[in-house]
């Protein structure tokens, strides 16, 4: 039996400086990501970093290790990830509250 569907922004908001997550998967939901943009709003170039983390598990890379963007730019990556309850997005900027991001997708509770 299906569950429901829901098409939305899971997060937005800005990458902190250490690691943090960006969405993190509620209780008894799976959620496919289908878009994940990031904008650097600082005057200045910023690398920035993504990863998944399997619920209990290690992050691992979804974009190259320190990618680099130029102010004003922006970077979308359309790559569909499948997340299971308590799995996560997560992100680092070489500065705090200088680059937002945006996850859509869809979750099935």
């Amino acid at each position: 039996m299906a569950g429901t569907f829901t098409i939305k922004n899971l997060a937005n908001g800005q990458l902190a400086l250490a690691e943090g997550d960006v969405y993190l998967v509620p209780a008894a939901t799976t959620a496919i990501i289908k878009t994940i943009t990031l904008v650097n709003t600082d005057t200045v170039a910023r690398t920035m970093n993504l990863y998944i983390k399997k619920s209990g598990g290690t992050s691992r890379r979804i974009i190259p290790k320190d990618t680099s963007l130029p102010a004003g730019y922006s970077l979308e990556t359309d790559m569909e990830y499948t997340l299971g309850a308590a799995d996560a997005i997560r992100g680092d900027a070489s500065a705090a509250t200088v680059v937002d991001f945006t996850v859509n997708g869809v979750e099935e509770t």
